[in-house]
């Protein structure tokens, strides 16, 4: 008999609530688990892809739409 059969076999003979708890209990012992590692990822919420040491200004947000001359000159190589 194998790992997997003896183990079906006991957890058949236990009630459902005790299958639960050992059910449980995997979910937790398994550390690949793909649906734990994203609850996680998810409770940490969003995480930029890249780092940076760099600080904007307080005001950065409201001045903002005022660099899109800039940008847009340094994505067409033309000089603002």
């Amino acid at each position: 008999m194998t790992m997997v059969q003896e183990a079906t076999w006991i957890m058949q003979q236990m009630p459902r609530q005790k299958q639960q708890v050992i059910l449980d209990l995997l979910r937790i012992m398994n550390t690949n688990n793909k649906e734990q590692k994203l609850e996680q990822e998810n409770k940490q919420g969003f995480r930029r892809t890249g780092k940076a040491a760099f600080r904007l200004s307080p005001d950065f947000d409201e001045h903002f739409d005022d660099l899109n001359d800039e940008i847009a000159a340094m994505f067409s190589g033309e000089s603002a």
